[in-house]
């Protein structure tokens, strides 16, 4: 047998238990060495169980029992002896229908295993789909935070330019050219104090950038001290303009400068001047 294919008709008398034991010995140990020999009676458990489930059970003529004793010569056997055999029988169909639900239960648990499964993968799509919008949908509301502050900063500017030219047709503002200190230097400015609005502007071109950790700061000197008026950084092209409003309780500047200070601004005049005032007591009405 070890040896040897089982054939079809065998199969299915393994699967429904009808063989010797020394036999049923003998077919176990091939089925455990031959893959094709054991789907075959895979195959004849499983139909040996649907038409277990599948086919009625019709009790049979009162007399049939007993004219088949009478005909093979089979004596009824006592009541003691009838009660083992249906014992063992009914052992025997019970063991039937605990395989059977053994195998119809195997049967669910894997068909529920398979849609849990399908269901994960459901789910894990919708959790990936999700995710996509939401970062879509944080990429877009930087987007217009970032076109809402350049907006904002566009308004201001234009509010702004706004105020500078009202400062620039009243009759209380006072201009004054910024002179360069290096002779070589393009860089030409105007320094812009308006009475009305008590607000300063500084506008200039060409001017160049600062390396990181520097910055260009505004002062005023009034009364023999100087003020700061604020930092700022020309952009690309070189142009700036930087507007501060007046310090408190100052009406009047003697001088102005720019200087070049530490990032963040420095709270006492201490960088080189690159840009000067000579003298506010002359600027142009």
């Amino acid at each position: 047998m070890p040896g040897e294919h089982i054939s079809q008709e065998q199969a299915d008398e393994y699967a429904i238990g009808s063989f010797e034991p020394v036999l049923e010995r003998a077919v176990s140990l091939h089925l455990s060495e031959c893959p094709a020999c054991r789907d075959m009676v895979r195959d004849s458990e499983r139909l040996a169980a649907t038409f277990a489930l599948s086919t009625p059970v019709r009790r049979s003529p009162k007399g049939l029992k007993r004219r088949v004793f009478t005909a093979a010569g089979i004596s009824r056997p006592g009541p003691l002896r009838r009660a083992f055999r249906v014992g063992r029988a009914a052992a025997g169909v019970a063991a039937v229908f605990v395989a059977i639900a053994a195998f119809t239960g195997m049967v669910w648990v894997r068909g529920q295993l398979s849609d849990l499964r399908q269901d994960n993968s459901d789910l894990q799509t919708r959790m990936d789909n999700a995710l996509s919008q939401e970062v879509a949908v944080a990429a877009l509301t930087r987007k217009l935070d970032d076109q809402e502050q350049a907006a904002a900063r566009l308004q201001e500017q234009a509010r702004g330019d706004q105020d500078l030219v009202l400062a620039l047709m009243s009759n209380n503002t006072k201009i004054a050219d910024v002179v360069s200190v290096d002779e070589r230097a393009n860089s030409i400015g105007r320094l812009v104090w308006d009475g009305d609005q008590n607000r300063v502007w500084f506008v200039a071109s060409d001017l160049p950038q600062r390396p990181a950790g520097e910055t260009y700061e505004l002062w005023v000197n009034s009364g023999g001290k100087f003020y700061s008026l604020g930092t700022f950084e020309p952009d690309d092209q070189g142009f700036a303009r930087h507007q501060a409003l007046v310090p408190e309780g100052i009406t009047t500047y003697d001088t102005a400068a720019v200087t070049i200070e530490r990032a963040g601004g420095s709270p006492a005049k201490e960088g080189p001047t690159v840009f000067f005032v000579l003298d506010l007591a002359r600027l142009k009405n």
